[in-house]
């Protein structure tokens, strides 16, 4: 008789594809759940940094009894980024910049300039944004958080135009919201309740059109009749495609649908892009004029 040999059979091609195919169908259905896990977590993060951010902006209040103007009165004068350091736990970070007159206070001076140069204030930054640099300075970071001075157009509770400065190579200037160039408003000011508006936007989203020019320093400020830095107007629906004039550009993120933006009561709501435009613009807008509430369901 011969003898019983046992031979071990290996995979044949076919299996083996098989195999390759069941596996790449497992990873097909489970990456776009890990990297949706992800951004809900950043997007998550983002909210709270805008919370703090908040937060920060009423101890500064409780300080000074105003609010920080959205630039020092001086040739591209501090943003108001700057002055809330102390209350985001950053007061060594704060005291290391140079205020005053002429070269005082500036964001390009020999002091200040190298201070945005250095590690980024990650308080600033959304975990879901570009990392695109400043486009005149040699900044590695800037923010992706702006302060809102107000809406631009028509009023349509009122059929009146918004008050703004129109004067400026880079948009106008409107008068109607928290942050003003020079200017301080106090809690007071807010006719239209502080859970109706808008004071803060995220401008997180990828730059359109091939423009990567859309940010700016975190610590730079604005120039009257020119362009304003740490703040922008509402006068783009969220998210979109805009990049003509630099203190009009939208708001927007790179999470799905719209932005998170931090109202007066220090709360944070994200907005979906297709909110309806007027009701956008009134909520930017502290003059307790307009109809609605940008909270409500």
């Amino acid at each position: 008789m011969k003898p019983c040999v046992s031979r071990k059979r290996g995979f044949t091609l076919i299996e083996l594809l098989v195999v390759i195919a069941i596996i790449a169908i497992l990873v097909a259905l489970l990456l776009p759940a890990v990297q949706s896990a992800r951004e809900a977590a950043r997007r998550t993060e983002c909210k709270n940094k805008l919370k703090q951010i908040g937060l920060a902006l009423h101890n500064y209040h409780d300080t000074h009894s105003v609010y920080p103007p959205a630039a020092l009165p001086s040739s591209d004068g501090l943003s108001w980024h700057v002055m809330i350091l102390p209350q985001l736990d950053l007061e060594g970070l704060y005291t290391q910049f140079e205020f005053g007159a002429q070269a005082g206070g500036r964001y390009s001076s020999a002091v200040n300039l190298p201070l945005v140069q250095k590690d980024p204030v990650r308080a600033f930054l959304c975990p879901s944004g570009t990392k695109e640099t400043a486009d005149d300075v040699a900044a590695n970071y800037t923010t992706h958080y702006y302060g809102i001075m107000g809406p631009t157009g028509t009023n349509a509770t009122t059929g009146v135009a918004y008050s703004e400065n129109t004067a400026g190579s880079h948009g106008g200037f409107s008068r109607e919201g928290l942050f003003q160039i020079y200017l301080s408003k106090k809690e007071r000011d807010i006719l239209d309740g502080t859970s109706n508006t808008l004071v803060v936007g995220e401008d997180s989203w990828t730059a359109r059109n091939g423009n990567p020019t859309r940010y700016r320093a975190w610590t730079r400020g604005g120039n009257v009749n020119d362009f304003m830095a740490p703040a922008k107007n509402l006068a783009q629906q969220i998210n979109a495609d805009y990049t003509t004039l630099f203190n009009d550009m939208s708001f927007g993120s790179n999470h799905p649908g719209g932005a998170h933006f931090l109202l007066g009561d220090g709360t944070v709501h994200f907005i979906s892009e297709n909110i309806d435009y007027n009701l956008y613009l009134g909520a930017g807008s502290i003059a307790g004029t307009e109809n609605g509430s940008i909270t409500s369901p």
